[in-house]
């Protein structure tokens, strides 16, 4: 089990010294007095915070530079809005004019985001720090965002430091009172992002996505059917090889045999002739030349027989006695 430290010990442990929050009625004092809140205004005093409404001057790529709302005709003003993609910087109304015992801490609105603007900028503001606040509003939304003079834009939380916090800080050479030079030079070359053109190519790709996949499907099922096709072709010509091969089997078996024939023949010939010689063979063959044309002849004969029975016979012719 721990021991519990005496009081004793206690005592002696050194608490660090934190700073302070600087509270509602102060703000509303810093803003009646214009001490370190410049061109402020009561309404904008909520709890310990302080409420920054935005100025009425505004870069904006469509304009090709700053643009002071306020002095815009009013057929102009309705058209200074944040577009869908885009990107807006304004200056707040306020100025600040810190001491080196004073730091601030900036809070979005939870309004703009619910409008779907996104604040950019830094976020820590610190002592000594003089002039206005440079921020930027990004439309993340796919509706329009109205830049409205006025209205409340960023929250600050201000600390009053305490002891040792209070260091040697070295005051910003410039004040803030307009835009700086670079930010303009990149807004003039800026191009807001078309979110309506970017969902529409975005569409496109899906249906372009789609029916590439309709095509590879497609592509797919006639690789099968060809393959399908060449499987039966494969299945026929193995059974034609088949065929052929048993038919030149049977072919070559029958050669075979005839050979053996021929070879049979060809030796009882020369059995043959080495047993009786040639002389015999030679009277084998006259005499069956002999009983051929003895047969044909006869057969001759036979004929000329026949065709003479055949025929008809003359009649004897009778003697008739004269009368005396």
């Amino acid at each position: 089990m721990a021991r519990v430290a005496p009081m004793k010990q206690l005592s002696k442990i050194a608490v660090p010294i934190m700073p302070r929050t600087i509270t509602y009625e102060e703000l509303v004092e810093a803003v009646e007095n214009n001490t370190f809140i410049k061109n402020g205004v009561k309404e904008s005093a909520e709890g310990i915070k302080y409420d920054f409404r935005m100025g009425s001057r505004v870069l904006k790529a469509s304009k090709h530079g700053a643009v002071d709302i306020d002095l815009l005709p009013e057929t102009e003003k309705n058209e200074m809005v944040v577009e869908p993609g885009e990107v807006v910087f304004v200056l707040t109304e306020e100025d600040l004019e810190l001491p080196n015992t004073i730091m601030a801490q900036l809070v979005p609105k939870r309004k703009l985001s619910h409008e779907g603007i996104i604040v950019l900028g830094g976020f820590c503001i610190d002592p000594l720090y003089s002039g206005k606040l440079l921020v930027g509003l990004y439309n993340f939304s796919s509706t329009r965002f109205a830049l409205k003079p006025r209205r409340k834009l960023i929250a600050a939380v201000f600390y009053e430091l305490q002891g040792a916090e209070i260091g040697t800080i070295q005051k910003p050479e410039a004040t803030v009172t307009d835009f700086p030079e670079d930010l303009e030079r990149f807004i003039s070359a800026y191009q807001p992002i078309d979110l309506k053109g970017l969902k529409e190519n975005i569409t496109t790709l899906g249906l372009q996505i789609e029916e590439l996949k309709g095509e590879i499907l497609t592509d797919k099922q006639w690789k099968r059917d060809f393959q399908g096709k060449l499987d039966q072709q494969a299945e026929r010509i193995d059974r034609i090889l088949m065929t052929l091969e048993e038919e030149n089997k049977t072919r070559n078996a029958n050669e075979r045999v005839t050979g053996e024939q021929i070879s049979a023949i060809k030796v009882a010939q020369g059995q043959v002739s080495t047993q009786y010689g040639t002389n015999f063979v030679l009277l084998i063959a006259l005499g069956t030349f002999l009983v051929t044309a003895l047969l044909s002849i006869g057969i001759a004969v036979f004929t000329v027989w026949l065709t003479n029975k055949s025929a008809p016979q003359p009649q004897p012719q009778t003697q008739t006695q004269p009368n005396l």
